[in-house]
């Protein structure tokens, strides 16, 4: 029997038990608050550096082990927008943003009890960002739309909870890294999976 033959028979025999329990996959749909902190301030007037927006997430998950799981998704976390009035309402500096994303994670799960257990994930994003900068004074404006892709790390944690067998909920908070030029991308979200 060849070095080869013998190899792969014998991975095969250690990765059985692993793959016979991959057998759990679900679909998992979320809402939540996603908050850009440390928005950059490029104007040199005084503009909120932090705001909120309404996020939506569907995702794709699958145990690989008992007690963890691999997960991919995608992330639409909202527009928002500022507007700022100066100078006795002659000029007007608004802004808006959006921010979409695709993630991969593993999530490890710490039973509490039958039916709730602590999740913390660890993976990475990819981010596109894009912003509408407007300046108007008086009747002259001007405007500048920017792109921005960056891939980070991401971190989150929360508890999932069992409803029936087939359906479980989860309440976690995520941290994304760094967005556009430094701002600090968050997201606290609730979601459902639905377990095939």
């Amino acid at each position: 029997m060849s070095q080869k033959l013998l190899s792969i028979l014998l991975s095969s025999a250690f990765l059985f038990p692993i793959v016979s329990y991959a057998e759990g996959s679900y679909l998992k749909v979320g809402l939540g608050e996603s908050t850009y902190a440390g928005f950059p301030n490029t104007t040199g007037f005084p503009i909120d550096s932090s705001r909120t927006a309404t996020a939506g997430l569907i995702a794709y998950g699958k145990s690989i082990a008992p007690n963890f799981s691999g997960e991919i998704g995608y992330i639409d976390f909202g527009s928002s927008g500022t507007k700022t009035h100066l100078l006795d309402s002659e000029l007007i500096i608004s802004d808006q943003l959006r921010t979409r994303s695709v993630y991969l994670v593993g999530i490890g799960d710490i039973p509490i009890s039958s039916s709730v257990s602590f999740q913390g994930k660890l993976g990475m994003v990819m981010h596109h960002t894009n912003t509408h900068v407007r300046v108007k004074l008086l009747e002259i404006s001007a405007s500048e739309d920017s792109t921005y892709r960056k891939t980070r790390a991401l971190v989150g944690a929360g508890f999932k909870f069992q409803f029936p067998k087939e359906i479980s909920g989860v309440v976690e908070y995520t941290y994304f890294g760094t967005t556009v030029d430094g701002s600090e991308l968050s997201l606290l979200s609730a979601g459902l999976l639905f377990h095939f």
